[in-house]
C-alpha cells in the first residue's frame, strides 16, 4: 500500500494492490529457496521462530510451500496488521504470539525498513546483504553477506537464552 503511490502515483492504490496480490497468490515464477535458509531453520526449535512478512498470507504460504521450507508456527502477514515496516507492529505481534519479550528476540532482515522496525520494537537485528548492500543495513547490530554466514555460535546463544528470531524471507 505504501509502495504503489511512491512508484506509480497515477494508479489507484487499492486496485493495484489487489491485482498484485491476486497474481502473486497464484504464481511461483522467480520464487526460490534462499541459500542458508533451510540450514538456519533446522538449527532452531520449531516453536522458537516466526516469519514476519510484508506480503499477504496467501502469497507467503504459497512461497513457503513452493520452496518446501518448514511452515512457521507463527506467521505474521501484512493483511493481519495495521501498520507495516518500518513500524514495529509486525515484530511485536510475532514476539507476543511466540510468548517472548521483544528484547529476547533477534530479527534477521534484508531491508532497511525491516531493520528500523526491529530497532523500534526493541529487538536486536542481523542484516543480510542481498536485496540491499551492507551500507544500507548499518542499523543492524551485525551485517553478514548471506544467511549462511549467520554465525553458528550466535544461533546457539539465541537458542540457549530462549530468544526467538523472526525471519523475513527474501522476495
Amino acid at each position: 500500500m505504501e509502495t504503489v503511490p511512491l512508484v506509480a502515483p497515477h494508479l489507484v492504490v487499492a486496485d493495484e494492490v489487489a491485482a498484485l496480490e491476486g497474481t502473486e497468490s497464484h504464481t511461483t515464477e522467480g520464487v526460490y529457496e534462499v541459500p542458508g535458509a533451510r540450514e538456519l531453520l533446522e538449527r532452531l526449535p520449531a516453536d522458537a521462530w516466526a516469519i514476519v512478512t510484508s506480503g499477504v498470507r496467501s502469497v507467503a504460504t504459497l512461497r513457503i510451500r513452493h520452496t518446501h521450507l518448514p511452515m512457521p508456527r507463527v506467521l505474521v502477514c501484512a493483511d493481519e496488521i495495521t501498520r507495516g515496516k518500518p513500524d514495529p507492529e509486525g515484530y511485536l505481534t510475532a514476539a507476543e504470539r511466540l510468548g517472548k519479550k521483544p528484547a529476547d528476540c533477534v530479527v534477521i532482515e534484508d531491508t532497511p525498513a525491516g531493520l528500523e522496525a526491529a530497532r523500534a520494537a526493541g529487538m536486536p537485528s542481523i542484516g543480510i546483504v542481498g536485496t540491499y548492500p551492507a551500507t544500507a543495513l548499518v542499523m543492524a547490530e551485525l551485517v553478514v553477506p548471506s544467511l549462511s554466514a549467520v554465525p553458528a555460535e550466535l544461533i546457539d546463544r539465541v537458542i540457549s537464552r530462549g530468544a526467538s528470531p523472526p525471519y523475513r524471507p527474501h522476495r
